[in-house]
């Protein structure tokens, strides 16, 4: 009785981990981590901004050397007076995290940004591990999950912040102008423009491939349009609206 009241905890534990952990393209669930110092860090109170993550192990060797690039490299160059750009570092050590470890973790890589104690849990709910970066755009969609070594994942985080930064500032700054809509999409996007006459929609996958020409796009009726996004595969991709006006250019996550 003992050994199968362990094993349907064990099988438990496996299918909440399966449910919790997230893929690239998907909505990042929530979490609260306790800071070096006392304070919390809470995903959820940094809406409209990007997240980047570094998940790290309090005495792991390359963890310590690749925190100052981090640092100087992600943080400091793109962090800005807005705080659009929101940094935090997890220590998934838990056995050994404490604030005398997490301390010596941050004196030795000059990381200035806040960095959380006993994270463990927020690693295993996203199906990660230390040694990791992550980004979360504006509309709290994971946009980047590092497979390698946060040495190996430089360029490839910056590129998903400055996407997320960019790309972003461009939909915001032409919000009033037009209405794609709903965002995540399943199977079919709905587009809407004011005085602007619509002539199609392009879109492009994240490494600027085109996936769909603007002939694709159906009209409904007066200067609104369907998109039918049925042979999609779910993920992160951007679009581009060809107007009268200005191009209207953003970001579309398509989940399934």
């Amino acid at each position: 009785m003992i050994q199968i009241i362990r094993l349907t905890l064990v099988l438990l534990f496996a299918v909440s981990v399966q449910i919790n952990a997230q893929e690239e393209g998907e909505q990042a669930p929530n979490f609260e981590v306790g800071l070096l110092g006392g304070e919390t860090f809470n995903l959820a109170d940094h809406e409209g901004k990007v997240v980047m993550v570094f998940f790290f192990g309090n005495t792991c060797p390359s963890c310590r050397a690749i925190g100052s690039t981090i640092e100087s490299a992600i943080y400091q160059e793109y962090m800005d007076d807005e705080g659009n750009l929101v940094a935090v570092g997890i220590d998934t050590w838990n056995s050994s995290s404490n604030e005398s470890s997490v301390t010596g973790f941050k004196n030795s890589t000059g990381i200035t940004f806040p960095l959380a104690i006993k994270g463990g849990d927020v690693a295993v709910n996203y199906k990660t591990t230390y040694d990791r970066l992550m980004v979360i755009d504006r509309a709290g969609v994971l946009v980047h999950k590092g497979i390698v070594a946060a040495s190996n994942d430089i360029e490839n985080t910056i590129a998903a912040i400055e996407e997320s930064l960019i790309v972003t500032g461009v939909e915001d700054l032409f919000s009033d102008r037009a209405n794609v809509y709903p965002n995540p999409a399943k199977d079919v996007l709905h587009v809407s423009a004011g005085a602007d006459i619509i002539s199609g929609i392009t879109l492009f996958d994240l490494n600027g491939r085109k996936v769909m020409e603007s002939t694709l796009f159906n009209q409904r009726a007066g200067n609104e349009f369907e998109v039918d996004l049925h042979d999609f595969e779910p993920g992160v991709y951007f679009y581009s609206l060809e107007t009268e006006g200005v191009p209207f250019t953003g970001k579309l996550v398509i989940q399934k």
